[in-house]
């Protein structure tokens, strides 16, 4: 099974590939990124939190109830943000214990890849868009705390450096 890389592993920050088609291996991947996700109770995984540079996420969307409603996304990229946004806690897998302030938009549309390799567009509201969102930062090389103002993330600083120093630096 995949292990979870935190904070400080420069594969959090790199440049992901985009999935040209869905094969075995592929397939493979994304079983044992949605095993993964929940075995460590997460709604939501990207392909870089598992040290593969590539662009993949999967997602929970009964988020934690029922666990049998998993979607698996290829290259998906957010076309629409709507003005409306919302601030609420986020934690995220790569950053174990740490929980802080995000402001996302309440709604947004995704183009993607689907399992099956079709193209597709969505719109993602509410809960459901934070984790698109949140998961979306990952494969562009972005990670929660880059949300954040500078000051707070001085705050956190202390927390960080732990989280740091349990990583594998790759």
């Amino acid at each position: 099974m995949y292990r979870i890389v935190y904070y400080g592993d420069k594969r959090l920050q790199a440049e992901n590939t985009a999935v040209e088609k869905i094969d075995g291996k592929i397939k493979s991947i994304v079983k044992k990124m949605t095993k993964c996700m929940f075995s460590t109770n997460g709604i939501g995984l990207a392909a870089p939190q598992v040290g593969i540079n590539s662009r993949i996420v999967v997602i929970d969307t009964s988020f934690g109830e029922s666990r049998d409603k998993v979607v698996a996304l290829f290259n998906p990229e957010i076309i629409e943000y709507s003005p409306e946004t919302i601030v609420m806690e986020e934690g995220c897998l790569s950053f174990p214990g740490l929980y802080i302030e995000v402001e996302r938009s309440a709604k947004v549309k995704v183009r993607a890849m689907t399992l099956d390799g079709r193209e597709i567009e969505f719109e993602g509201t509410d809960y459901f868009a934070r984790v698109l969102q949140h998961e979306i930062d990952h494969i562009n090389g972005t990670v929660m705390v880059d949300r954040m103002d500078p000051l707070k993330r001085m705050e956190i600083s202390k927390q960080l450096a732990e989280i740091r120093a349990k990583a594998e630096i790759v």
